[in-house]
């Protein structure tokens, strides 16, 4: 097994500059799918975050009644329901979603996220479902998609399935619900371990939050990443809400999922540093997090 630390220079060998000629639909048309009744905040974090770093149209699938607050909060996202964005995602045609040379009649989305506030209900489940059989862009999984996965044997079957690139973004208490569901006995304190196992059997890239966030891509599982960034003020409620919101952006640039990973997840650290600088550790919180993207993306592009 070899580890890697993530680096600067190895971001700055990621990201690009954008062309003078691009436009808003050549930055990503992403569909965060996060907050259900009464967890607005989810929505906001993970819509807001993706904007700041980069998406050119984010769409923020959220519960009706977090409408009103997103489009003052976030006036650049678009709000739509679940059944709006479940048909935006048909009319691709089942299974062929952003996959290229692909027959269908319109692009879809280009990256989705989806589980921040949602819930573990049967109808999270079954929207999560639908995305793994009928999309095939990238996939980030955070939060309670991550708790479907764990209670539904049927979704990790979809997933190992899935036609594109999914990640896996659980902190140590959802990866240990996501290796307990499948029988093992490996522990998430051994870090390492538990992610290369997460990627494996998943087929997925882990990404294991966490001090020293660790990252696992399942074609390569005796290669795992470890971030550089980050500081103890980032454990904040809505601190991961901002990862997926990153993560997302990046993959819905054309970023290959696995270095958007790697970049998303330094980014976001970055950001925590440059947010505790300002505000302190115990200061620090998810909104101070998600107002430095920009400027830990600054320093490389």
């Amino acid at each position: 097994m070899k580890i890697i630390d993530i680096t600067r220079d190895m971001i700055g060998d990621i990201l690009e500059p954008r062309p003078r000629d691009i436009h808003k639909g050549d930055c990503g048309r992403d569909l965060i799918i996060a907050g259900g009744a009464g967890m607005t905040g989810a929505a906001y974090f993970s819509a807001k975050s993706a904007l700041r770093s980069g998406a050119g149209l984010v769409y923020s699938c959220t519960s009706e009644e977090n409408f009103a607050i997103i489009k003052t909060l976030v006036p650049e996202a678009i709000c739509l329901t679940w059944g709006d964005a479940e048909a935006e995602i048909l009319k691709a045609g089942p299974g062929t979603a952003n996959i290229e040379g692909a027959d269908f009649r319109k692009k879809s989305y280009d990256s989705i996220a989806f589980g921040p506030g949602m819930g573990t209900s049967d109808e999270s489940k079954e929207q999560l479902a639908f995305i793994l059989k009928d999309f095939s862009g990238p996939l980030v999984i955070d939060a309670d998609g991550l708790n479907c996965l764990a209670q539904e044997p049927e979704l990790r079957r979809l997933l190992n399935k899935y036609r594109g690139n999914a990640v896996i973004t659980p902190h140590a208490g959802e990866a240990a619900r996501l290796i307990k569901c499948l029988g093992s006995d490996i522990s998430v304190k051994d870090r390492e371990k538990a992610v290369r196992f997460l990627a494996s059997e998943y087929g997925v890239t882990a990404v294991l939050k966490g001090s020293g966030t660790l990252i696992c891509d399942s074609s390569y599982p005796d290669v795992i990443f470890r971030n550089t960034t980050g500081n103890p003020g980032m454990a904040t409620a809505g601190s991961g809400d901002v990862l997926t919101g990153v993560i997302t952006a990046l993959s819905g640039q054309g970023y290959d999922v696995p270095e958007a990973a790697r970049a998303g997840v330094y980014l976001h650290g970055m950001a925590g540093d440059l947010a505790a600088a300002d505000k302190g550790e115990y200061g620090t919180i998810a909104s101070d997090i998600l107002e430095h993207i920009p400027g830990a993306i600054k320093q490389f592009v």
